[in-house]
């Protein structure tokens, strides 16, 4: 191990920024201090500096779970590489633990999140602004990009087997026409499909700057259609349970004609509880008379709606 990289062990734990008051806030946090990680040279990655992040996000999933889903439709990008990173690992912790698989497995998903793309961090940030069609260099990069990965994370001392399987096959499909390696139904580790599907999921949620993020209930539904060849049917039902018939961060329109925000998901399926931007103490109880939502608004706020937005899911 070269001194660099041992400095960087020595000083990793520490980097992780403060907590933030809010959900959204730490969320955008965490995307800018994983982004100034993935940007140094990739070598020097090394897992003291992710292990934190991985608690932090568990953390949060745990402390805001309605927050967590509210902040991938929600918070803008600057580092698209990074932040779809983050969010991906949001949806991840959130699906282990709806799912109640074992610690072990949501870990090595999360940090597989984390780590997917890093032997292509500058490709996916050139692509979340390029409208054109990949260059044959760009679909070059993009085929090798997960056997780049592995071979950095390596470099840097990630031993986990199976950490290195999700990341090398996480652009595998079901019906065999994935990459790299072309494989096929149950030559695929369940767990790498898992985090094939979060990857399509949280890149269809996000913003480009040539196209807007598209409303969950559309995105869901293409991966739905999607399910039948390409990927499992039970676990795209099971990410439509987690969002919810009306998502966290979403806008709904109730009987009384106000534009209410999706703040806080309830055991009745369709009927979670709304607030008034701009009075987050105040939720609606959608199943009380006139305040029953009507229908979803499709339209998502401007960037300079955005702190209104941020208080109604606090962190502290």
């Amino acid at each position: 191990m070269d001194s660099l990289t041992a400095t960087a062990r020595a000083d990793a734990s520490s980097t992780v920024p403060a907590m933030a008051q809010y959900t959204l806030h730490e969320v955008i946090a965490l995307a800018q201090h994983l982004g100034r990680l993935l940007r140094q040279a990739p070598g020097r990655l090394v897992p003291e500096q992710l292990l934190p992040v991985v608690e932090r996000i568990n953390d949060v999933a745990q402390r805001s779970p309605d927050g967590c889903i509210a902040a991938i439709l929600l918070c803008p990008w600057v580092d698209y590489t990074a932040h779809h990173a983050i969010n991906t690992a949001l949806l991840a912790c959130r699906l282990t633990r709806m799912l109640d698989m074992p610690d072990e497995d949501r870990h090595t998903l999360m940090l597989a999140a984390l780590t997917m793309n890093v032997g292509a961090v500058a490709l996916h940030n050139e692509l979340a602004i390029q409208e054109a069609p990949l260059s044959t260099s760009q679909r070059q990069v993009l085929n090798a990009h997960p056997l780049i990965s592995s071979c950095l994370l390596r470099a840097g001392g990630f031993d986990n087997r199976r950490l290195h399987t999700l990341v090398l096959t996480h652009h595998e499909r079901l019906d065999g026409r994935g990459y790299p390696f072309h494989l096929r139904g149950s030559e695929i580790d369940p767990l790498a499909h898992t985090l094939h599907v979060l990857d399509i999921v949280i890149a269809k949620l996000m913003p480009r700057s040539y196209r807007s993020r598209l409303p969950a209930r559309q995105a869901l539904a293409q991966v739905y259609a999607r399910a039948r060849e390409q990927m499992d049917g039970n676990l795209t039902t099971q990410l439509v349970k987690l969002f919810g018939v009306y998502p966290c961060g979403s806008f709904v329109t109730l009987q009384n004609g106000q534009t209410g925000l999706v703040v806080k998901q309830t055991e009745a399926a369709g009927k979670p509880l709304v607030a008034v931007p701009g009075n987050p103490g105040q939720p609606i109880d959608t199943t009380s008379p006139g305040n029953k939502i009507t229908e979803s608004v499709t339209s998502q706020p401007g960037l300079r709606h955005f702190p209104s937005l941020v208080p109604f899911w606090p962190l502290k």
